[in-house]
């Protein structure tokens, strides 16, 4: 590995590839992720009023734990072929695929955690009325704020984890903020068709035609397109990020990599 460097473009364009052709298989796959968020959705849209962020991440930790499973679904059969339907028989390789499951599932709780908790401390510090007046708390959110994307590099890890890639090389390659702007930037243009094919024709049939609806009703059709838009953001950003290691790293050591 010489370098850190991937071409954005090529990712996104083999991910939105990879997301048409076997857009079946992940459906099925992401089955239940969609139906945990569908529920916990409902309990944040109806349930609950004036929820901290940690609060509505918490009731939301479900479904986050089964969106880890996916990733880990949709990473093995995008490097590695692999099917829930066609599972290796070796009780070896089933063990090692247990592992990488649990490692990839724990990073990726990890990781979302860190995250949840740094959004929450912006949220406070930025509805506070301290931001910009209270320096010690301005200070510490913009530290958090650079946290953030600096940390964005440890999306790779989970990818890392669920092929038993060895992950500290990796992560040692990716010194500096370049990388980490390299993966936002790759999943701004990534989310930009999708932006353009759901949620404006979303943001118009809910002002057009549900705008005469109940409220309760206008909540539950934003509930119920939420949850398949949320699997596709998470397949085509999880699938850039797969392909953009896939040109980094090429094959691996062990010829885990297709």
């Amino acid at each position: 590995m010489n370098n850190s460097s991937f071409n954005i473009l090529e990712a996104v364009r083999n991910a939105y590839s990879f997301t048409r052709r076997e857009w079946r298989y992940l459906l099925k796959a992401g089955y239940f992720p969609m139906m945990a968020q569908i529920l916990t959705s409902s309990i944040l849209q109806f349930g609950v009023e004036d929820i901290s962020p940690i609060e509505s991440y918490l009731l939301s930790f479900p479904a986050t734990v089964l969106f880890a499973w996916y990733v880990f679904l949709e990473t093995r059969m995008l490097l590695l072929g692999e099917r829930l339907d066609r599972l290796p028989s070796d009780s070896a390789l089933l063990a090692d695929r247990r592992q990488a499951m649990k490692v990839s599932v724990i990073v990726y709780l990890l990781f979302s955690m860190g995250m949840a908790a740094a959004d929450a401390y912006l949220v406070m510090a930025m509805t506070s009325g301290h931001w910009g007046v209270n320096w010690p708390i301005t200070l510490i959110g913009l530290f958090v704020l650079g946290g953030i994307f600096w940390g964005i590099r440890f999306s790779v890890v989970p990818i890392l984890a669920s092929v038993n890639y060895p992950v500290r090389p990796v992560l040692r390659q990716m010194k500096g903020m370049m990388f980490s702007l390299r993966l936002i930037g790759m999943g701004i243009i990534c989310l930009l068709p999708l932006i353009f094919i759901f949620l404006f024709p979303m943001a118009i049939f809910i002002v057009k035609i549900a705008s005469p609806m109940t409220q309760m009703k206008q909540g539950f059709l934003i509930v119920l397109g939420g949850a398949p838009v949320s699997l596709i953001i998470v397949t085509l950003l999880n699938a850039s990020i797969a392909y953009a290691l896939k040109q980094m790293l090429g094959s691996s050591r062990n010829g885990s990599y297709r």
